[in-house]
């Protein structure tokens, strides 16, 4: 038997996702831990989905509907964060589904210690039918305690996971955070502004070697949308870069910064499609505009001080086509 203490307010921003809504609240109203708030936000979805929530929340009385006008994911988030009571808070994709023992695991997780304000659980990537590990990287074989000064620079370098959906928090740790709205990407920020609270409030994160949250890859969804997506990394990371003091953190938002820069325009430097070529245009505009000044001497990352990279980046920026010739006449991989 499971127990039941306290409440957890599970968020699901709901929006063009018919196809596949009712497997997510069925995984939710399957879980071993009980005592959940489901809060559906309908973000004005066009579809069924508006009269699919308010059917489910007559099936059970633990579901909640909230119908706004469409704001985006960001903005559904926070209308449910601002609405949820619960003492714990958890976001999921309403596309996505569950293992039945996820949110069992989170709060074992996240009752461990006073001194832990997060628990995480680690994804599958469900594509096609198939499932596999999203990120082996993530997996470290054991669970991991993350101290509170440290939970800010791993999610950075995407060395912990940093994404939203994987998560249980304690509520006194969102009393001041939310989902930045009008930003793709918006996880990365979100991290960001989280990790501040953790450090004041001076809690950790125990990481859970238990795979639960089987993350749905499909055409259509945002995060498929790989360009829009890297140019809201870019645009992400020069906020952080830009609101952050100098050290470390700085430092490596920095480095980060640069070379997404460089890996995103040489992808479409490769590709070389009329869109492309208009993106390319639009984006090293903006980086010689954000980075003027920044110099190398100034980067202490190994990686980046490396000849290759001062040289790729150089002629990635200056002489495109160079890069672009130089490039397509090696084997692919042999150059970066």
């Amino acid at each position: 038997m499971v127990k039941n203490d306290s409440l957890i307010s599970v968020i699901v921003p709901v929006y063009k996702v018919e196809e596949y809504l009712d497997e997510c609240l069925q995984s939710l109203i399957s879980q071993t831990y009980t005592n959940l708030e489901i809060i559906l936000v309908d973000d004005g979805s066009p579809d069924k989905c508006p009269h699919m929530c308010d059917e489910w929340a007559k099936k059970d009385n633990r579901i909640r509907v909230i119908h706004k006008a469409n704001g985006g994911l960001s903005s559904a988030r926070n209308v449910g964060l601002e609405n949820a009571i619960g003492d714990f808070v958890s976001f999921v994709d309403s596309d996505d589904f569950f293992d039945a023992k996820m949110y069992e695991k989170l709060y074992e997780g996240v009752t461990r210690s006073p001194n832990i304000g997060i628990s995480a659980i680690k994804f599958y990537k469900f594509e096609n039918g198939n499932i596999s590990i999203f990120n082996a990287n993530w997996d470290s074989g054991n669970d991991v305690y993350v101290k509170a000064e440290d939970f800010g620079i791993l999610t950075l370098k995407q060395e912990i996971c940093h994404a939203a959906t994987n998560k249980l928090y304690r509520r006194d740790l969102l009393k001041k955070v939310r989902f930045r709205e009008g930003r793709l990407n918006e996880d990365t920020l979100f991290a960001n502004d989280l990790s501040k609270e953790v450090k004041r409030l001076n809690v950790g994160m125990w990481d859970l070697n238990y795979y639960a949250y089987y993350y749905r890859m499909r055409q259509g969804s945002i995060c498929h949308s790989c360009t829009p997506i890297d140019m809201a990394y870019f645009e992400n990371l020069q906020t952080i870069v830009d609101e952050s003091e100098k050290g470390e953190y700085h430092d490596t938002a920095l480095r980060l910064l640069l070379r997404s820069v460089y890996d995103f325009c040489r992808e479409l430097l490769v590709y070389n499609t009329p869109v492309q070529r208009e993106l390319y245009n639009k984006f090293f505009g903006e980086c010689r505009r954000k980075l003027r000044g920044v110099s190398y001497k100034d980067i202490t990352d190994r990686d980046l001080d490396s000849s290759r990279f001062k040289y790729g980046f150089w002629l990635v920026k200056y002489c495109p086509f160079l890069y672009r010739a130089i490039y397509l006449r090696l084997a692919k991989g042999s150059y970066d």
